[in-house]
């Protein structure tokens, strides 16, 4: 090597010190920078799933304005050797494994596209503790059992029935936490898919937009609210809205 090349190697080349300097610079901004993109993205999820729950109400109104005005049931009984249930035609066997065919949900006519507006983007689908209960998402969000002709509450059947519209749920961020069907348990409690709001057994809302739960209301405004409680098994993220007695938006009539 001659005596220029060595010394332009010399002037051009980077130290030990320098490189671990610059590895700890960018490892610096990375730290900085993740947490902004992750609460970004967060947004983005929350602001998608808001207008997820725009679409549903505007297509479950729809169907009601087409109906005179009833509510849909659960379930229409068996078809074919499937179930016809509010959100689509569903086969029989083991939860994970069943089949689900969403153009047949009573909403399909109303939402144009089937396979995106019903699924929230923060459903936690790939987390350990989730469990399926169809081959493929079927419905992120719930519907007010209540809004529901054989719903849990089963006295109401109409919009008639619906006084405060702005202060009653329709559709929100809904889940279930399941300790009694394989291959979850009471020691391996996993989150699942779940279709309706009711203050009964575990809870049902599910604050995973930056620990707060969207919902839509009966009048079309959409909500974000704030745990009263919650649960802390699985992601800790499923609970009950405040204030306390949130059962008051799930009443029709109060």
């Amino acid at each position: 090597m001659s005596l220029t090349s060595r010394n332009a190697s010399e002037k051009y080349g980077f130290s030990l010190l320098e490189l671990l300097t610059v590895i700890g610079i960018v490892g610096v901004l990375a730290a900085l920078i993740f947490p902004v993109l992750g609460r970004a993205r967060g947004a983005a999820y929350s602001a998608a799933c808001m207008g997820n729950l725009r679409q549903m109400q505007t297509a479950y109104t729809m169907y009601l304005a087409d109906n005179e005005g009833r509510f849909f049931t659960w379930s229409d009984g068996n078809v074919n050797g499937k179930e016809l249930l509010y959100y689509g035609l569903s086969s029989k066997g083991a939860e994970g494994a069943r089949e689900i065919d969403k153009s047949k949900a009573k909403l399909a006519p109303y939402l144009g596209q089937i396979g995106g507006v019903e699924i929230c983007p923060s459903l936690p689908y790939r987390a350990p503790y989730f469990k399926q209960k169809y081959e493929i998402a079927s419905y992120g969000y719930g519907i007010n059992g209540n809004l529901l002709a054989n719903g849990p509450g089963g006295k109401y059947c109409s919009i008639s029935q619906v006084m405060r519209p702005s202060q009653t749920i329709a559709w929100g961020d809904a889940i279930q936490i399941n300790t009694f069907q394989p291959p979850a348990s009471p020691k391996n409690p996993m989150l699942e898919e779940f279709y309706w709001f009711d203050i009964v057994g575990s809870p049902k809302f599910h604050f995973r937009h930056n620990g707060r739960c969207n919902v839509v209301m009966m009048d079309g405004s959409v909500r974000s609210f704030r745990p009263d409680r919650l649960d802390p098994r699985c992601d800790g993220l499923s609970g009950y809205i405040e204030p306390p007695g949130q059962d008051y938006y799930l009443r029709l009539v109060k």
